[in-house]
């Protein structure tokens, strides 16, 4: 007969501590049963993309549950059930201050235009580390989780053009931009080469033990994780195998960042699957790329040779649009790819997107205008029940993107009266 264990069990050895997914018998089934206990927890993630998109290829027609999605959202498909497009949300530019520079860096603070706190920005705690303040300090093994895709080695542009999560104007919250330092903190660091030795093989006695003490259904989601787990590790070790043999590449890569784009902007989104699946972190950021990076990026599977995302919005004609095109679809088919992988996780009653909120978006609508109007925003997930997912949200009255965000911290039980220039929540966003 299974057994109960605790939510903090944990499987140890030699510099690893490998946390657990959530299973059904960390509650008695009593308590499961009374006063919510044995609910799983909320999380949220924020996902960046720079430089806007191309809206005519963004925004549906129609609003409501019925909307086709346009070519950029094309790869949404088989998740829209999940995923909400919020479109009509503004955001006032500070004056003072570059226009780009301001698009990441103030995406998600709490100040309102009119507070210059850092310089001339606009900067204070942004909303991800108002959340994470929230949580219990030893809740979790990591308050948040800030993570980056830029891995240019030319530091053309300061860190405004790069930093969303704010811990305070001027202080932003460091990245982590190799995926092996990104699996280092949530599973240690194994003694030996860790080329040779998997996280797995240094804990599978205990792994072992723990799987003869579950039931058939917690056996089943204990075997998926330590695949996912596995599958994970083995990727980085890979990229890293291959960062060795080929020496320098084309396009400079840092060790452990896989050559492929794609699957390297996946491998990141698995690690913060991976985080809230065990409850290490329920607060996390990605940034795609940077904003305004003149430097020419590979978009793998879609163009044969490097584009430069920034010059693209600037140019114009035909062929420069199809190809803004194609990069904003590539950026959404990677958000789709998370989505998906959330929603096949069993947790609790749901799924482990059902428990959670995916938000991306961009601080610019129109690139080529610097325009902050009607700003693109994707809404997954379920927010443990709270969130209606599934719909095209249209808002025409200048509502300020404050309002999401300030819906959002609602949403986690942050009691926040106002949100930089928030005038209110968006009560069509809640279920």
């Amino acid at each position: 007969m299974p057994r109960n264990i605790t939510r903090r069990t944990m499987l140890r050895a030699a510099g690893v501590s490998l946390a657990l997914p959530w299973l059904e018998a960390m509650q008695p089934r009593r308590a499961r049963a009374a006063d919510g206990a044995g609910v799983p927890p909320k999380r949220i993630a924020f996902v960046y993309t720079p430089n806007g998109v191309v809206g005519k290829a963004w925004t549906p027609d129609e609003v409501g549950t019925d909307y086709d999605l346009k070519t950029s959202l094309a790869p949404l498909e088989n998740v829209k059930r999940h995923v909400s497009v919020v479109s009509g949300l503004d955001r006032t530019f500070a004056g003072g201050t570059g226009v780009h520079a301001q698009c990441g860096s103030c995406w998600l603070t709490s100040s309102a235009p009119t507070e210059s706190l850092d310089g001339g920005f606009p900067t204070n705690v942004s909303v991800d580390q108002m959340i994470a303040r929230t949580i219990p300090r030893g809740t979790t093994l990591l308050p948040s989780l800030e993570l980056s895709c830029n891995d240019h080695r030319d530091n053309r542009e300061t860190r405004y053009f790069e930093s969303v999560s704010w811990y305070g104007p001027g202080y932003p919250a460091n990245v982590e931009k190799n995926p092996r330092d990104v699996f280092r903190r949530l599973f240690g660091n194994p003694a030996g080469d860790p080329l040779a030795q998997s996280v797995l093989d240094v804990v599978g006695r205990d792994a072992t033990l723990l799987r003869k003490r579950l039931g058939k259904a917690d056996r089943e989601k204990f075997d998926e994780y330590l695949e996912s787990v596995r599958a994970t590790e083995s990727r980085i070790q890979n990229a890293e195998r291959l960062s060795q043999r080929i020496g320098k590449p084309p396009i400079p890569e840092p060790k452990g960042i896989p050559e492929d784009r794609g699957q390297y902007l996946r491998l990141m989104g698995d690690l913060l699957v991976l985080a809230f699946q065990l409850d290490v972190t329920r607060v996390g950021s990605l940034v795609v790329d940077p904003e305004r990076w003149d430097s020419p990026r590979m978009y793998h599977g879609v163009f044969d040779t490097p584009q430069n995302h920034h010059v693209l919005t600037h140019t114009r004609g035909d062929e420069a649009v199809e190809k803004l095109v194609a990069i904003d679809t590539f950026h959404v088919a990677q958000f789709a790819y998370v989505v998906e992988k959330m929603a096949a996780i069993r947790e609790g009653e749901g799924t482990l997107l059902d428990n959670s909120l995916l938000v991306l978006g961009s601080g610019l609508s129109d690139g080529r205008v610097h325009s902050y109007k009607d700003l693109p925003v994707l809404l997954a997930g379920g927010g443990g029940g709270t969130v209606k997912p599934g719909r095209h949200l249209r808002y025409n009255g200048d509502e300020p993107l404050a309002n999401l965000w300030l819906t959002l911290l609602g949403v986690m039980g942050v009691d926040a009266p106002r949100f930089a220039e928030s005038t209110g929540p968006l009560k069509e966003v809640l279920a």
